[in-house]
Order: structure tokens, then C-alpha cells, then sequence
């Protein structure tokens, strides 16, 4: 994984982009989606022709080896990778980037680091994997500061320790997915926990962002694998949880810091629960003539104590673009259904599964051609890839999530659906629109969509922002979350009112003025207050 190198203005590592023979086989069939001939395509530039502000900050000779103001360096590390930074990095120009990129090693490292920030008066950006979608680690509105520092903790990636008897391993935040699946194998553990950025996206970005994977219909979100933390605090305060299968001393303080994407401070370390390495594996394809008899079928699986490892529903469209991608056609919704287990066979759970679809008008499907479950598993990880092919050619391609109760479906589907293809009719002449369930649960599940329609050059950003505040404000009618496991970010900052209660925002702002008094780290993140003041008490004598 070391070997590959990561892309400064696109998803992932160069060498796993789109190959010529995918482009050649991806454009025919998108541009019969769209309607039409794609626009030639522009490649998006090289690091060396995106120019930057001067750095504003001066590294100190005794911090050199951990702090680059590299121009690469602060490319790479100048953005996320939602729609918009990978638009603006097409640019030949960013008018904002960090000063300085910091790569401790060490927690010692990083306080020396964090000690020198605070007296350059500088803002402070957590940095993972940098796969945000949300605008989560950009260096954007901290005029305020003296300079900007991005705090890459991919350096610090070692493998503490492995408990076997707990199952649980302890690792530095920096390690990517694929380093920390191999460690706890060689014991007879795995983590299991696949989001579409596994490759490079890092255990303490998952936490920051309460990320969700491939399997977390029966492993849940990342913040319920979360044993205990280890935080370094901007003022050189480390804060450590205990570790603890469970316990009810107050509020949960690894909650505290489960999805602060780095306001609250650093996170250095992670005790992650961990499950036994599958022995026993089996799955199936189930076919649905439409989706919302995949979605009862979803419902009644899940409310009979019957939870898959995978659970999976594509949408018609979903599905048949999956399966177009494969050269193939399809028609109908298609749910991907998998269990696995370290001990006892799960045949008997995937046939009770099955009689319970079937009971919801679900076929199996037999394998081969028929099944489009390995069509869907072969273009899960490249699908980021090729969004970055379609910009290529001009076109708005990008990505939404909610969680909604099972109460509000399937008019939660169709109205957001809707919503979406009217801002694409008026943004882009037209386009399409797709949805999947990705993760499931008792009481609701969440509803993935893609969306895509051709652009123009010159307005993409503009495009999409219109198509995205529709999907927001639809999100919202429709009683959904702003964000299922995307994390909030700075991109859905002022929707969270909307779920979060003002006494919690305040609640926040209360910690954050306690355990970062300057707002240094990853500031403009939190949504404001409402109040700038908290009320008089009431009540008190004179």
C-alpha cells in the first residue's frame, strides 16, 4: 500500500484511477444515459500547475523533520475529496491552503508541534486519510488565525498492541484500513470494517467521522466498536478512557469525541473491538420486482432478530447501472444478503433470510450471470474512480446519505428521489438518479443515493451546489439525518440545526471553550449558537 502514490487532485492513488480500457468501455454507456455525445475530456492537472499562497508560517529548525511547506505537500493536503474540492482542484489556482503540513511520528512530536502552533498563532487541521466528502479537513475560513497547519497523522500508524482474549486491538490513529486488517489477522482477529475508502482512509478518521463499512448491518458504526481513546488536547493535555466492555459513570466520554472530526482535540489512539476471523461464509443474490417490496422484506428480516452481516438493496437503477458497468442488463431492485461466523455454520440464517424475502415476492438468484451481487462487490471501490472519469468529461457526478425510520419509507425514497431529478432538470437539462440501502437496522435504515447529469465547464461547482441544497432540504422534509456516516463537515454545518437541539450546540461550544479556549483546532466546524450568551440564572436572591 506504501508503494502506491496518493493523487493530489483526485480519489485515491494514481495508479488505481480509471485504466484506458475502463474509460473506453465507461463513456459509450454514460453518454447514453446523459442523452447524448460526452464532451472530450479534460484531465485534471498536475500538483506543479496548481499555484498557492505563500506560506505565511516560519518552520522552526528544530521542528524541520516533521513540518513541510512543500508545495506538493500542501496540495495534497489542501482539500478533501467531495464533488467541489475536486472541482476547485482542477483549477490552475487555490486562493486558500495550509501554510504548513505537520507529520508527527510520535505523540511527542505532536505536542511539540501543537506547543509551537499555539505560539504562531495558527489553526490546527486533523488530517487522516484526507478521503472527507464534507469538506471536513479544508483549510477554509481561518482568516482569523496567523496561519494554518495540517496535522497529517498518517505517520503515527503503529500497532500498539493486541489483546486476543478481548478481542480488541490498540492502534495509532494513522493506520490505513488495509495495514490494520493485516496486523489483527496474523492473531485470528478481523476488523471487518470496509467503508468505500478502506484503502486509504485511517482508523481515527473513521472515529472522527463516526464512519460506517461494508459490513455494519451486525458490526455496527465505528463509534460502538470504540473500546477507549487517547486524545491530545491543544493545550498538552492527554485524555485517555479506560477500557471497559460497558459501563454507565455518566456520560460515555468516548462518545465525546466519537465524530468531533478533530475540534475537540487529536486523536492519537484507538482501542477498536475486533471480531473473530470468519470461518464460515455464505451469501446470496435476491431479486425484487421493485424496491419497495425489497424494503418490507428489509424490515421483516431485520424486526425478526435476524441481522445479515451485509445487507444491501439496490434500487432499479442502481442496479442496472451495476450491471450495464459489467456489460450486462438487468431489470428490478436486487438485495445482496451475506453471513458470516467464526464458530457455528450460517446456512440456516441465509435460508431463513431467503424465506423471508421470498415470503416479499424475493427470488434467489442461482450465481453466475444471473447474480449481480459480484457485478455490484466488482464496482463498489471503483465507483470513486470513476466519478473523477466523469468530471473528466464535465460531468456532475457525486453522492448523498440519510437514515430514515422505517415509517417514513417508501415515501422518504420516492420524494428525495423526485426532489433531485427536478434541481437536475432545471441545473442540468436532466440526469438520473439511483439509490441503495447500505446499512440497516430495527427501526430504519440508510438510503444511499448517486446522482449524475452532464455539466457545464464553467458552472459545475454552481451545478452542483443547487442539486445538493435540493437533496439537503429534501433530506430534511423527509425526517432523514443530514448525514447517515459521512460526518458533518463544514458541508452540512448549517443543516444540523435541524436534528441537533440547541442546548447540545451549546453544550459543544461549552466543552470546546474548556478544552480549546483559542478555537484553534479545525475551527469553523461546529455549527454557532444561536445565543452568544448563555441566559442569567433565575431565581437567586438579591
Amino acid at each position: 500500500m506504501h508503494n502506491k502514490t496518493r493523487n493530489p487532485t483526485g480519489w485515491g492513488f494514481i495508479e488505481d484511477a480509471m485504466s484506458p480500457a475502463e474509460r473506453k468501455a465507461l463513456i459509450p454507456m454514460a453518454g447514453a444515459l446523459f442523452g447524448g455525445q460526452l464532451p472530450e475530456a479534460v484531465a485534471a492537472p498536475t500538483a506543479a500547475y496548481i499555484s498557492l499562497p505563500p506560506s505565511r508560517l516560519a518552520i522552526p529548525e528544530s521542528l524541520a523533520h516533521v513540518l513541510s511547506d512543500d508545495h506538493d505537500a500542501r496540495v495534497l493536503h489542501a482539500r478533501g475529496r467531495s464533488y467541489p474540492d475536486l472541482v476547485a482542484l482542477r483549477r490552475t489556482a487555490l486562493t486558500e491552503a495550509p501554510d504548513v503540513v505537520a507529520t508527527p511520528d510520535n505523540e511527542q512530536a505532536l505536542l511539540d508541534i501543537l506547543d509551537w502552533c499555539a505560539r504562531s498563532k495558527a489553526a490546527v487541521i486533523p488530517f487522516g486519510g484526507g478521503s472527507s466528502v464534507v469538506g471536513g479537513v479544508n483549510a477554509e475560513g481561518m482568516g482569523a488565525f496567523d496561519g494554518v497547519v495540517t496535522l497529517s497523522l498518517q505517520a503515527m500508524d503503529q500497532i500498539h498492541d493486541i489483546d486476543q482474549r478481548a478481542a480488541t486491538v490498540h492502534a495509532g490513529a494513522g493506520i490505513l484500513g488495509p495495514a490494520l486488517e493485516s496486523a489483527v489477522k496474523a492473531q485470528g482477529l478481523a476488523v471487518r470494517h470496509f467503508p468505500q475508502s478502506y484503502f486509504h482512509s485511517s482508523l481515527g478518521g473513521w472515529v472522527a467521522t463516526r464512519g460506517a463499512g461494508h459490513f455494519s448491518t451486525q458490526h455496527a458504526k465505528i463509534e460502538d466498536r470504540v473500546q477507549a481513546l487517547r486524545v491530545v488536547l491543544p493545550d498538552g493535555r492527554i485524555a485517555e478512557t479506560q477500557r471497559l466492555p460497558a459501563g454507565s459513570v455518566g456520560v460515555d466520554p468516548n462518545r465525546l469525541w466519537c465524530g468531533s472530526e478533530g475540534a475537540l482535540g487529536v486523536i492519537t489512539s484507538v482501542w477498536l473491538r475486533c471480531v473473530r476471523e470468519p470461518q464460515h461464509r455464505v451469501g446470496s443474490g435476491v431479486a425484487f420486482d421493485d424496491f419497495p417490496s425489497a424494503l418490507e422484506a428489509a424490515r421483516m428480516l431485520l424486526q425478526s432478530g435476524i441481522y445479515p452481516t451485509q445487507l444491501r438493496i439496490l434500487d432499479p437503477y442502481e442496479h442496472m447501472i451495476s450491471r450495464l458497468m459489467a456489460g450486462r442488463s438487468a431489470k428490478g431492485a436486487l438485495m445482496v444478503l451475506a453471513f458470516e461466523s467464526a464458530g457455528a455454520p450460517v446456512d440456516g440464517l441465509l435460508q431463513a433470510a431467503q424465506d423471508i424475502a421470498a415470503e416479499h415476492g424475493g427470488r434467489v438468484q442461482q450465481g453466475g450471470d444471473s447474480d449481480g451481487t459480484g457485478d455490484w462487490k466488482n464496482t463498489f471501490f471503483r465507483q470513486p474512480y470513476l466519478r473523477d472519469a466523469m468530471l473528466d468529461h464535465a460531468g456532475v457526478v457525486d453522492t448523498f446519505e440519510t437514515a430514515v425510520l422505517w415509517s417514513q419509507l417508501p415515501d422518504a425514497y420516492h420524494g428525495i428521489r423526485q426532489r433531485v431529478l427536478d434541481a437536475l432538470q432545471r441545473e442540468c437539462g436532466g440526469g438520473a438518479v439511483t439509490c441503495r440501502v447500505t446499512h440497516a437496522y430495527s427501526d430504519g435504515c440508510c438510503l444511499y443515493f448517486g446522482f449524475f447529469a452532464p455539466g457545464r465547464r464553467d458552472a459545475l461547482a454552481t451545478q452542483w451546489q443547487a442539486i445538493r441544497d435540493a437533496a439537503a432540504e429534501a433530506v430534511t422534509a423527509f425526517g432523514g439525518t443530514a448525514s447517515h456516516h459521512h460526518a458533518m463537515g463544514r458541508m452540512h454545518r448549517g443543516y444540523a440545526r435541524d436534528e441537533l437541539p440547541e442546548s447540545f450546540i451549546d453544550a459543544l461550544h461549552g466543552a470546546r471553550s474548556r478544552l480549546d479556549p483559542e478555537g484553534r483546532m479545525n475551527p469553523g466546524l461546529l455549527p454557532e449558537p444561536m445565543r452568544a450568551t448563555m441566559p442569567a440564572p433565575t431565581g437567586s436572591s438579591a
